[in-house]
């Protein structure tokens, strides 16, 4: 978390930066993203087994020639989903959180991306208990709808509508895996004008 000199940091006029920071540390195995891990692995097992027992089922039935190039290709997709949960982690550990005045901001490290959301169309916040130290904060009650499994995929790409113009217009986001001590200053400074629920019991 970074308060003190960053809350003084003018981000337009009329607009401070009142809280920043990012999510905490977390392991694939770790606690609730265990479960999730074992689901995404058992899919990738049974798909590996699928395609390349299905391809090489169906070339010796047809007595046909096993292709090197669809054999990794039927190696490789289970192997990218075996992955995904250490990207996605890995992707979520570069993003970067702020509580400004006027809105919430999700960026990631780069600077490529950038989800915004202002305060005074968040209608609701829920805060939820991810680890020992930790929870998640939902912003809007659009993100409320989405599974503890899909949350860090929400975290990444944020609740959204399409405009005609093809910009994006975001009604929910999420800060994914946050210190519980920042999760409760961003309480603080939201609880006079978002209807808060907070979950942690």
């Amino acid at each position: 978390m970074s308060n003190g000199d960053n809350a003084e940091k003018l981000l337009e006029e009329g607009d401070v930066v009142r809280w920043s920071g990012s999510p905490q540390p977390y392991g694939v195995f770790d606690g609730a993203h265990k479960t999730s891990t074992l689901v995404t692995l058992c899919w990738a097992v049974s798909w590996g087994i699928l395609l390349i027992g299905g391809y090489y089922a169906f070339c010796v039935s047809r007595n046909l020639e096993i292709k090197t190039v669809v054999m990794i290709i039927c190696v490789a997709i289970p192997l990218l989903i075996a992955w995904s949960p250490v990207g996605d982690k890995n992707n979520v550990q570069k993003l970067q959180y702020k509580v400004t005045d006027k809105k919430i901001t999700v960026t990631s490290s780069e600077g490529s991306r950038e989800q915004v959301l202002p305060i005074a169309d968040i209608d609701a916040l829920r805060v939820e208990k991810a680890g020992e130290d930790t929870c998640h904060i939902r912003f809007g009650s659009s993100a409320f709808k989405a599974s503890m499994k899909k949350l860090i995929i929400l975290s990444l790409r944020g609740e959204f509508k399409v405009q005609k113009n093809d910009e994006k217009v975001y009604t929910g986001l999420v800060f994914y895996n946050i210190a519980v001590e920042d999760g409760d200053v961003i309480c603080d400074l939201l609880k006079s004008r978002i209807s808060i629920e907070d979950t942690r019991g």
